[in-house]
Order: C-alpha cells, then sequence, then structure tokens
C-alpha cells in the first residue's frame, strides 16, 4: 500500500545527486499530486541545506517522478537525476511478484 503526503503538507526530503551535484536536505511543502501516468509529486522548498556544488535555487521547485523500474523518487537538477528519499516511508507503488 502507498502512503502519499497530503497537498500542504510539509516533508522532509533527502537528494542523492552525481559528484557534480552532491546533495540537499530540508522542507518542502506540497503543492500537487499527479497519480495519472507517471506517478509525481510537486513541491516547493521552505528550507534546504545543500552540500556540494549545486545552489538552493536548482531545488526552487521540484517535481518529484517514481521511477517504477528503480523503486524510488526522483528529480532532475539540470541535467542529471538526483534519487530523492521523502521521509516518513512514503514510497510509490512496486512491483508484485507474478
Amino acid at each position: 500500500m502507498i502512503k502519499l503526503p497530503k497537498v500542504g503538507e510539509v516533508v522532509q526530503l533527502f537528494g542523492i545527486g552525481c559528484e557534480g551535484c552532491g546533495h540537499f536536505r530540508g522542507q518542502f511543502e506540497v503543492r500537487s499530486i499527479i497519480e495519472q501516468g507517471d506517478l509525481s509529486i510537486v513541491v516547493e522548498p521552505r528550507e534546504i541545506q545543500c552540500e556540494g556544488p549545486v545552489e538552493k535555487g536548482a531545488f526552487a521547485h521540484l517535481t518529484l517522478i517514481w521511477n517504477r523500474d528503480l523503486e524510488c523518487w526522483q528529480t532532475s537538477c539540470g541535467d542529471h537525476e538526483i534519487v530523492v528519499h521523502i521521509s516518513g516511508h512514503y514510497s510509490g507503488p512496486t512491483r508484485q511478484a507474478a
């Protein structure tokens, strides 16, 4: 079963990018949840801490997309994909054994 955040809820995000991006963590407000096609969540930052060369502005407006193959949330920071964890054990749909 999936437990998604609600619109307006503030969630903790943790993002791990490539060596050129670094990583970030912070509090983000959920602006919308789209369940048609690819499952996605749009969030806006409340407070961000970045480590590495990436600037906070890169995370000003994030769309998190559930990657069904990797079973993780991802977003992009320019040209690279970042794996994102939503605190509180939110997870997307998982593959079922046949």
